[in-house]
């Protein structure tokens, strides 16, 4: 008998697409803290947090042939991808610095990475459009003004050619940028780590506490209804002594004896 092993290739991972670039940066805008991570604050907010991205995932994951991560997933990947705008744009800052600096040294920002700066808050989004102006000054310095107004529409085709080119290939020129060192990546990993350590602690310690309470409250209930008790308890004994004390009375003054109060004093 003979036995045939078939073997299959392993399916390629997936890219991540534009469209779901989009989709993350439209979610992060209209939920800014997501973008830093956990905020200090109370367990629940966290919880919201955690929530969202996974919403979030649910979201980007949906997308046909698209990247497929986990919220964890995505979340790392937005670390990684907010650094490299970050050190994108650093750089594209140093190389218009520098006397020999132009266009040509550095690829401009893309829109979606000018969104991200925006978001983050950090690094110079006028790298992007830096060299539309410089092209733009270039034609008006120009002292042909048919000679001008050819090279403004074929120069804008361009420029609109390579904004479409640059939208078209979003995920080759993420890739492109130099990678973020694996120091920084592993100390954001601990960060995140050890907020969410911090959560769970805090998650625990309140839901210690409200156990502490509860039970402490079910304590003075049992202690109140013991006080009830033995203050009925100790009524009822008062009431009866001083009806024994009464009969025994009526029955002195019955038979012509000496009260209680005069035995007393004797």
């Amino acid at each position: 008998m003979q036995t045939y092993f078939v073997c299959s290739k392993m399916a390629p991972p997936r890219r991540i697409l534009r469209q779901q670039l989009e989709i993350l940066m439209d979610f992060l805008e209209e939920n800014k803290d997501m973008s830093k991570g956990l905020p200090p604050g109370t367990p629940v907010s966290h919880q919201a947090t955690r929530q969202k991205w996974a919403a979030l995932a649910k979201k980007l994951n949906a997308v046909q042939t698209g990247a497929l991560k986990t919220p964890d997933g995505w979340k790392k990947y937005w670390f990684e991808w907010r650094h490299k705008c970050r050190r994108k744009a650093a750089d594209a800052r140093r190389f218009q610095s520098t006397s020999d600096g132009g266009p040509n040294r550095f690829v401009p920002l893309n829109d979606l990475e000018v969104r991200v700066l925006q978001l983050s808050g950090k690094g110079s989004v006028t790298a992007t459009v830096s060299s539309s102006k410089q092209l733009e000054n270039f034609m008006a310095e120009d002292s042909d003004p048919e000679q001008n107004t050819f090279d403004t529409h074929v120069k804008s085709g361009k420029v609109k050619q390579s904004i479409n080119l640059s939208k078209a290939h979003t995920d080759g020129e993420v890739r492109s940028v130099t990678p973020p060192p694996k120091w920084a990546l592993e100390l954001e990993e601990r960060r995140i780590a050890a907020e969410e350590r911090m959560a769970e602690a805090l998650e625990s310690i309140s839901g210690i506490m409200r156990a502490q309470e509860e039970r402490r409250s079910l304590l003075e209930d049992r202690v109140a209804d013991a006080l009830t008790a033995i203050a009925g308890t100790v009524q009822d004994l008062n009431s009866g002594i001083q009806d024994a004390l009464q009969h025994i009375q009526q029955m002195r003054v019955l038979t012509n004896g000496p009260t209680i109060k005069d035995d007393v004093f004797l």
